[in-house]
């Protein structure tokens, strides 16, 4: 039985505006729960990224594929992959969008936001966060999930427009209204932004992290559970188990989380 031992924040802070995101406090970040239960933010390294999606006409747009989500949760994607990376530049995002109404442009200055998600303010620093950027806001994602007898559907682009300014370095984002149904009530978690920077390089690491977040009692799942769900390109489970084991040891290593086996459990 693989369990974490942690404690995990409740999601339970309300915006005061329906326009707004929720309001976290400012050592955390937001993230929405569909999402970090599924394979949409891989826990794979960046060299690893496919284009996802079915091209089936020439003038039309790719339609979505299928991506691996924990029950009672539907997500499409077409679009670069996204990975560990790309939620980084999400959580940030959010976190700093989160005062502002949605629509309203949220601008901050680069050097700075680099510095949040771990990263230097070299030059391939600022290249890698503008195609994150041009990732999440060219990607078209549906998710769809139930929750307290509620239905939520979600359709769009995880960032609306994205502009910046070379010279001064500042960017300016913008989030649709629709992005507040991503952090409805009971459907999103508030993770530990520290102790995910101690994972920084570790994709696969991360992914656990943050699954693992979003439930305040974690279940037993499976070797193969775990290998879909965090969209892993390992053709074998026998490998698969060899990457985890080192990830869990890694929550172990970098912040005493415990795992138990009960073969491949």
């Amino acid at each position: 039985m693989t369990t974490v031992s942690d404690s995990f924040r409740a999601n339970n802070i309300v915006s005061r505006d329906a326009a707004q995101l929720p309001i976290w406090p400012e050592p955390l970040r937001g993230g929405p729960n569909a999402l970090l239960r599924s394979a949409l933010f891989a826990g794979i390294h960046s060299k690893k990224r496919k284009r996802l999606g079915i091209q089936t006409s020439s003038d039309k747009e790719p339609q979505g594929v299928l991506i691996a989500s924990q029950d009672g949760i539907r997500i499409t994607y077409a679009g670069t992959q996204l990975n560990q990376y790309d939620a980084d530049v999400f959580f940030e995002s959010v976190h700093r969008g989160r005062r502002e109404q949605l629509g309203t442009e949220c601008t901050f200055n680069g050097a700075d936001f680099l510095k949040e998600i771990g990263r230097t303010h070299c030059k391939g620093e600022y290249e890698d966060l503008d195609e994150s950027f041009r990732r999440l806001r060219r990607g078209e994602l549906q998710a769809e999930w139930s929750i307290n007898g509620r239905h939520y559907v979600f359709t769009g682009s995880l960032i609306a427009s994205y502009i910046r300014e070379t010279t001064t370095k500042l960017y300016k984002i913008t989030f649709s209204k629709e992005v507040r149904t991503l952090f409805a009530a009971a459907s999103w978690t508030q993770l530990e932004w520290e102790q995910r920077k101690t994972l920084k390089g570790k994709p696969l690491a991360q992914w656990l992290h943050s699954y693992y977040s979003t439930h305040a009692a974690p279940f037993p799942v499976s070797l193969a559970y775990l290998h879909e769900k965090s969209g892993s390109p390992t053709a074998t489970l026998k490998h698969f188990k060899t990457e985890i084991k080192r990830a869990f040891g890694v929550l172990h290593d970098q912040l005493g989380w415990e795992s138990e086996w009960d073969g491949d459990l």
